[in-house]
């Protein structure tokens, strides 16, 4: 486990000032202040209260976990998403489960805020860099019939092995986001490169 990662797990117990996170951790105080301030950045810490120490000096900032944070080291989102779609594959129909993932995809634009760009050019781009945030390594080919965006680090490989209707849910994405029809053309011969392709108008 990372100094990072064992900090956020002793405030997640107990709200706790730096030196208490030193003396749990057995780490300087450089270090501490360090990563409480990436943990802030990142929105899994905040300095909750201050706590009057032994001493009369400045009163100690004490830093707890924030809502959200629970899962930060969780493992578990792989392997629940494989099982769920292996449930939803046993019993539903395959167009039922497609028009499912499809909504799935339309539906993380819209909360992106992705929805009606004021262009095609402007909506490709937000929803490439949402991809890329996402684990994604996007860039675009042109093609005769439209734009095709290209992914080698697809962060949904290991469900799209299994379940290859997943890639209708990053179409519906990419469909969501530009207000033009995306129809997804993947490569899953050995390593999976995502490929949709972009209707012209």
């Amino acid at each position: 486990m990372t100094t990072r990662a064992k900090i956020l797990a002793a405030i997640q117990r107990e709200p706790l000032t730096v030196a208490e996170v030193c003396q749990k951790l057995g780490v300087t105080r450089n270090a501490v202040n360090v990563q409480l301030k990436q943990l802030e950045a990142s929105g899994l810490a905040r300095a909750a209260a201050t706590r009057q120490g032994d001493g009369a000096g400045k009163p100690a900032l004490v830093y707890e976990a924030t809502a959200g944070s629970e899962d930060f080291a969780s493992g578990a989102y792989k392997p629940f998403l494989l099982g769920l779609l292996e449930v939803m594959r046993q019993t539903m129909s395959a167009d039922a489960l497609g028009e499912l993932l499809e909504e799935t995809g339309r539906r993380l634009a819209r909360q992106a805020g992705l929805s009606n760009p004021p262009n095609f050019e402007t909506g490709l781009r937000a929803a490439m860099a949402v991809a890329d945030s996402l684990g994604a390594s996007t860039e675009t080919a042109p093609s005769e019939s439209g734009v095709m965006v290209r992914n080698y680090s697809c962060p949904v490989a290991g469900a799209v092995r299994g379940e290859r209707c997943v890639c209708r849910a990053i179409a519906a994405f990419f469909s969501e986001a530009t207000g033009r029809p995306a129809t997804e053309m993947c490569l899953r011969e050995g390593r999976v490169i995502c490929q949709y392709l972009i209707a012209r108008d």
